[in-house]
């Protein structure tokens, strides 16, 4: 199986982790329903909890 380089791995970790977070705010900001902005928000931390895995 190959893997992509660290940097690219991390990059795009961050990239997703960053989208994450603006779909987020977006169904913040239209007051979407509860439970959507939840799954959101959960996304949004598995996201940075993977991103803060690469980085050490």
């Amino acid at each position: 199986m190959m893997h992509p380089p660290p940097a690219t791995d991390s990059r795009e970790q961050t990239r997703i982790a960053l989208e994450t977070m603006r779909a987020y705010f977006v169904a913040t900001a239209q007051a979407r329903p509860r439970q959507e902005r939840q799954r959101l928000a959960g996304e949004w931390l598995a996201a940075v909890r993977r991103l803060r895995i690469s980085v050490r």
